[in-house]
């Protein structure tokens, strides 16, 4: 997994009000891929209040719906566990799947 590299790209999106991510996938300097991800609030869901000492945070939980996924080169499993992997640090566990899976560059 070490001898891929991936890029985040975060973009803000005006429309919904959102944050969406672009991911690009790199294997010994070659691009093999890219993924597209948008994030959204959970319908429904109650928002988390912590107080501490400097104040009160609002916390509501996210769900993140894979948009485009398109990987060659026989690597798409380690992709998808490394997109996972940063969308579990920041703090989305709730991933969906709303996408094709592509072999190839614009297929």
């Amino acid at each position: 997994m070490k001898e891929l590299n991936m890029k985040v790209n975060p973009l803000y999106l005006d429309v919904d009000l959102s944050i969406a991510f672009q991911f690009e996938f790199e294997q010994f300097g070659n691009k093999v891929g890219e993924a597209f991800v948008s994030t959204y609030t959970t319908a429904g869901n109650t928002v988390q209040i912590r107080k501490g000492k400097h104040g009160s945070l609002a916390k509501a939980d996210k769900t993140a719906v894979i948009d485009q996924f398109e990987v060659i080169g026989g690597v798409e499993k380690t992709c998808m566990k490394k997109l996972k992997h940063f969308l579990n640090v920041i703090g989305i566990t709730d991933v969906q799947s709303g996408y094709t899976l592509k072999r190839g560059f614009g297929e």
